[in-house]
């Protein structure tokens, strides 16, 4: 015998994935569950666009810049690989940066082919600023710090 909550087309469209479950609860649970999430997804991307914009940093120089910390010395390879990057689409963030004055490049000593790479001081300084901006989103902000903590609880079990 046939579950309830499965709708009466299904020798029909046996084999076809369908497009909403038709068990009310879960389905409505579940959409707007992922409506919500791109809805934050869209708030956060506009307010980091405006933290990016208020420090003059693409998307490819901020993401480098959030993935090393004060000190670090990575090979271009590892930074490439801490943000999901090819190493020959890094190269040219990287010569931004120092033009900028925000990072600096030597070979290693070990190879000289390979690439190591520093934040300067300058560098650093811009990281922090960009943290704060972004630690700023609204999106979040308005929750009280009991919310907020509830809410990094639950992302830590899914992200």
């Amino acid at each position: 015998m046939r579950s309830a909550w499965w709708n009466s087309t299904a020798d029909v469209n046996a084999g076809k994935v369908p497009v909403m479950a038709t068990r009310p609860n879960e389905a409505t649970t579940q959409e707007e569950l992922v409506s919500r999430l791109m809805h934050l997804f869209a708030r956060t991307l506009d307010h980091q666009g405006t933290c990016l914009e208020t420090l003059e940093l693409t998307y490819a120089q901020a993401k480098l810049v959030w993935r090393l910390e004060a000190g670090d010395t990575p090979s271009l390879k590892e930074a490439a690989r801490r943000c999901g990057v090819d190493p020959s689409n890094l190269s040219s963030v990287v010569d931004q940066l120092i033009e900028r004055g925000l990072m600096t490049s030597r070979p290693a000593q070990h190879d000289k082919r390979v690439r190591i790479v520093r934040l300067t001081g300058e560098g650093v300084r811009v990281r922090k600023r960009l943290l704060a901006c972004l630690a700023q989103n609204p999106a979040t902000g308005s929750l009280s710090e009991a919310q907020q903590q509830q809410l990094l609880e639950i992302l830590k079990d899914v992200a």
